[in-house]
């Protein structure tokens, strides 16, 4: 049915398989023919040798820890199973199948996740100085203080974004309806290993202005406490008005971590919480949003906003 031109979709709907089963045969069909379809061997006879020897697997994985396909000419920059075949092509002169891959990589314990971002830009010694000296002087200094530390940061949400996965019948692609108008709103806020979360929703654009109404807001808020509050390295942050507001409000002193380290930052997790919960709805414009986001932000409950910080990067913080 394929030959004749059917679609893998109609040939797995009329044969009551799934369509990935289709794809396989059709796979097969076309490397070895009718052959190619017969029964075949599963698993290995008794004193197989692998592939691969245990060292030579153990080097693979940890050139795949270590480094990204592009850093090794190879391309993209996620390990799929066709980067990790190049890669043990290279090294090994040993070309394997994707389905060989695949064992390997269960093998080895490695699954299918989706990633987390890193700048290539990021000083891995700066990391390791926040996180060794600098991080532990400002909580030392705050506990002789009786100082508030908390993390702050910026995000936008905006209409039409998504997240996450859909459920949809086999063959069929799983579709969303947006609406095709554009609008944003900003987000800034503050967390503490404490449970505090402080936060503006608002709409136009963050800048230094807005940065000083918040500040104001937090010396409000905890007006007889000293507040450390650490920032990433936004230009804004670190402005001559800032500079300036710092000056006459010492009460509140800023503290920025190492460039390009966002998963440092506790606060992080607050954003993708929220942008979760904001792709799951469709506002259909900005007042509507704003609603949104701020009612969802008041539902974090000081134990919520304390788990934030159990995150595997921002445990240091607690």
């Amino acid at each position: 049915m394929v030959e004749e031109g059917h679609t893998h979709a109609f040939v797995a709907e009329v044969l009551k398989v799934d369509v990935r089963t289709v794809a396989k045969w059709t796979a097969r069909f076309r490397v070895g023919g009718w052959e190619g379809l017969g029964e075949r061997r599963r698993g290995r006879r008794a004193g197989e040798q692998l592939a691969l020897s245990e060292a030579q697997q153990a080097q693979i994985v940890q050139i795949m820890i270590g480094k990204n396909p592009d850093q090794l000419q190879i391309p993209g920059v996620l390990w799929s199973r066709q980067a990790v075949q190049a890669l043990i092509e290279r090294r090994f002169k040993v070309t394997l199948c994707r389905q060989t891959v695949g064992v390997y990589l269960r093998r080895w314990g490695f699954s299918g996740k989706k990633p987390q971002r890193r700048w290539l830009e990021q000083d891995p010694e700066r990391v390791r100085a926040w996180l060794e000296d600098e991080y532990p002087r400002i909580k030392a200094r705050a506990l002789r203080e009786r100082a508030l530390v908390l993390f702050g940061d910026e995000m936008g949400v905006r209409a039409g974004q998504t997240a996450g996965k859909s459920y949809a019948p086999v063959g069929a692609r799983a579709v969303v309806a947006l609406t095709g108008k554009r609008f944003s709103a900003n987000v800034i806020s503050a967390v503490g290993a404490d449970g505090t979360l402080v936060f503006d929703v608002f709409n136009g654009s963050c800048d230094e202005v807005r940065l000083l109404d918040f500040l104001d807001k937090l010396l409000a808020q905890f007006p007889a406490r000293k507040l450390f509050l650490i920032l990433d390295n936004a230009g804004f942050h670190k402005s001559a008005a800032v500079e300036y507001w710092l000056e006459d409000h010492p009460r509140l002193e800023l503290f920025y971590l190492p460039p390009y380290a966002p998963e440092l930052n506790p606060d992080e997790l607050l954003n993708q919480d929220v942008h979760s919960h904001v792709a799951r709805h469709r506002p259909s414009d900005i007042v509507t949003l704003v609603a949104l986001t701020v009612e969802y932000l008041a539902t974090r409950t000081a134990d919520i906003v304390r788990n934030y910080f159990k995150g595997e990067h921002v445990a240091y913080a607690q």
